[in-house]
């Protein structure tokens, strides 16, 4: 028997199953209320954040409404501030005053040489000389803008005679006529000078060596502009 060998038995606990059934139940309110607890809080923590990016965004429209109607302000003010452009009153008017067209030059080309265009033809005669008669013969140049242009065969096989000059506005005539060969080269030179008028180009002059020369040429009404 298990008393004779050892002596007495302890008497069994009775309480300890109710100690242990009690503690537990304990625990488990604890942990329970400390979920409801940790839940609230972080309940309450989301709330207040919502809350406080609520009034932050509110903030914001805020101020953004109140610099668009400062902006709006400022832009009305700056109309009101623009000056009115005055009338202009309907009797009177800027007159203009006419400017006088440029007088052209008494040596420059004629301008007004237009209506003076055109061929111009007559004789052209040399007076005597120590080898040579006098001679007339026929010739012709054109006058365009107030400049005188032509050529022609010279009596010599070969020899082209060249004709070049101006008219100014007043009518004035300068011309020079030389003798050129085939290689280019100047035999004889004539400077002349004369009027321009009423349809009849008039010049005299002479050769270097002193012969003279004159010319009388009418306006060609074919060969006019």
């Amino acid at each position: 028997m298990p008393e004779a060998e050892g002596g007495a038995l302890p008497a069994p606990d009775i309480g300890r199953p109710w100690l242990s059934g009690d503690w537990a139940k304990w625990l488990t309110a604890a942990v329970l209320l400390f979920v409801v607890a940790g839940g609230y809080w972080a309940f309450s923590q989301n709330h207040r954040a919502k809350l406080e990016q609520a009034r932050a965004l509110a903030e914001t429209k805020r101020q953004m409404s109140e610099g668009e109607a400062k902006a709006g302000a400022r832009q009305r003010a700056a109309e009101r501030a623009e000056p009115v452009p005055k009338r202009t009153e309907p009797g009177v008017q800027a007159a203009a005053v006419p400017t006088e067209p440029p007088r052209p030059l008494a040596n420059a080309p004629s301008a007004a040489g237009a209506a003076p265009d055109g061929l111009y033809a007559g004789p052209i005669c040399y007076g005597p000389a120590a080898r040579d008669p006098p001679r007339c013969f026929r010739a012709q140049a054109t006058i365009s803008r107030g400049r005188i242009a032509g050529q022609w065969p010279g009596r010599d096989p070969g020899v082209t005679m060249f004709m070049a000059g101006e008219v100014s506005a007043s009518g004035e005539a300068k011309i020079r006529m030389h003798a050129e060969k085939p290689d280019g080269t100047r035999t004889v030179a004539v400077d002349l000078a004369g009027t321009l008028k009423d349809g009849r180009l008039d010049a005299t002059g002479s050769f270097r060596n002193g012969r003279t020369a004159t010319l009388n040429w009418r306006k060609s009404a074919t060969g006019s502009r």
